[in-house]
């Protein structure tokens, strides 16, 4: 986590309620989230070689905004780069948002 990121969750962020409850609802789901992580690795090789994917909660979690709004991959991508309570639902903060397509999610770990 970035100096950018510390400073982002000191300001106190606050997410509109329905997401919030997700995100609380999300946090206590570890095995949930481990399996996100394993079905991104499956068929690789070298999962820990190449570059940097997403993470498995970043993939769970912008899933699941892009359901719950109702967007497709290019305006979820858009709004979670326009936005700091997007950014910190999805776990992106700080970081560059990719572009978010079908594939993006299967190549990633």
């Amino acid at each position: 986590m970035s100096f950018a990121d510390l400073e982002l969750l000191r300001q106190g962020v606050r997410l509109e309620p329905l997401l919030q409850a997700i995100c609380d609802f999300l946090d206590k789901q570890p095995a949930l989230v481990e399996r996100v992580r394993r079905d991104l690795v499956r068929g690789l090789k070298q999962p820990d070689h190449g570059r940097r994917g997403l993470t498995a909660p970043q993939v769970l979690r912008a899933l699941v905004l892009m359901r719950v709004k109702n967007w497709d991959y290019r305006e979820l991508r858009e709004r979670i780069a326009d936005g700091i309570t997007l950014r910190a639902f999805t776990n992106f903060y700080c970081e560059e948002v990719p572009s978010m397509t079908p594939s993006t999610a299967a190549s990633t770990g």
